[in-house]
């Protein structure tokens, strides 16, 4: 199978994003600059409902609209852990005024509307779902449109993830769990940093994809695994077990040329993570986004996918200024990449990528 990927950020700006950090309430985050003067985004398109979530869509189907419909997908699979999360904390909000809640509001903020409404407006009449399995849900959704094609329902499927999770109410959530980073300037956010601090941060972003049995691009898709940590004592809310880790990698027969991490800056993650990595692979190179656009959620994995991809074809290699617990170093050879997913109840994916120009 074959994979073609668009995202916001766009790849490229992965790797330039100090311009989109800001302060919401004390809290650094990482908000996309959606501005229709913006030459990257001059357009949008209009889809049956408004919030973050349909916004970061339609621009991200506006720019690309006319090379998705020639691929003629025949089902869509979008992941979001957490849909239209900002117009439903705004109605709850104005519901506790005493206003009275919009009849769109229950489909607005329902989360297979964010897939439906796509299908929709580019006539895709087969299945178009939403799968929600925290951070891990864009990688679950490729894994779908995988098995989709595996079983010969169709030739090319759509994929993809949207996250919007910039609203102070659940921003306040994850600083309840004592990650979120105490950093004051950029980076504010620090996967992997010796210093074994916690600098979790929030972003938001969304990917749009089309998988196919059809050689449409040179990247090729190897592998996609998804797998569930056993239940382990004194854990419950954890989304890194290193052993489960460990062996969900080892699946993946040939040792990749780098890695994408998880990573989004949690001390203890980090580190079970990479034991997990190097466990498996020994030291290969490295890398978290996390620490340039902040932790999507949902659309975490599929943006880490994103930069693997611009990476395998540039032939670049981004290097962190502070020190890690990986190695820092370029790879040797740009032929593969494996992305990973990890998410609370132990749920985990792998993506295995190879560029073939």
């Amino acid at each position: 199978m074959y994979i073609k990927l668009w995202s916001l950020p766009p790849a490229e700006k992965i790797f330039e994003p100090e311009q989109n950090w800001t302060i919401l309430d004390k809290f650094p985050i990482y908000r996309l600059q959606l501005n229709d003067n913006e030459a990257s985004f001059h357009k949008k398109v209009e889809l049956p409902f408004q919030g973050r979530a349909f916004d970061l869509l339609s621009y991200l189907l506006a720019e690309h609209e006319e090379e998705i419909r020639s691929y003629s997908p025949a089902a869509i699979y979008i992941g979001s852990a957490r849909g239209e999360l900002g117009t439903l904390t705004e109605a709850i909000i104005a519901y506790e005024r005493g206003e009275k809640p919009s009849p769109r509001l229950s489909p607005q903020t329902s989360a297979g509307s964010l897939a439906s409404v796509v299908a929709q407006y580019l006539g895709v009449q087969g299945p178009a779902l939403v799968i929600s399995q925290t951070c891990l849900s864009g990688l679950a959704a490729l894994h779908a449109a995988s098995l989709f094609l595996k079983a010969g329902e169709g030739d090319t499927v759509l994929f993809g993830a949207v996250e919007a999770p910039l609203v102070p109410f659940f921003i306040e959530t994850m600083a309840a769990l004592r990650i979120y980073t105490q950093q004051k300037e950029y980076p504010f956010s620090r996967p992997g940093d010796t210093a074994q601090i916690n600098s979790f941060a929030l972003g938001e972003g969304a990917v749009l994809g089309v998988l196919s049995e059809k050689p449409i691009s040179p990247f090729r898709l190897l592998n996609v695994k998804v797998r569930t940590a056993p239940p382990r004592s004194g854990m419950a809310f954890s989304a890194v077990d290193e052993e489960a880790v460990a062996h969900l990698l080892s699946e993946i027969r040939s040792k990749p040329d780098f890695v994408l991490l998880h990573a989004p800056g949690t001390r203890q993650g980090d580190t079970a993570e990479w034991h997990a990595v190097s466990q498996v692979w020994g030291d290969l190179p490295a890398l978290s986004i996390k620490g340039l656009i902040g932790h999507s959620l949902g659309a975490a994995p599929l943006l880490g996918l994103a930069a693997a991809l611009y990476l395998l074809q540039k032939q670049k290699w981004y290097f962190p200024p502070y020190p890690t617990l990986w190695p820092q170093r370029a790879p040797h050879r740009w032929k593969e990449a494996v992305v990973i997913g990890l998410g609370y109840g132990g749920v985990m994916g792998a993506i295995q990528i190879k560029y073939e120009p």
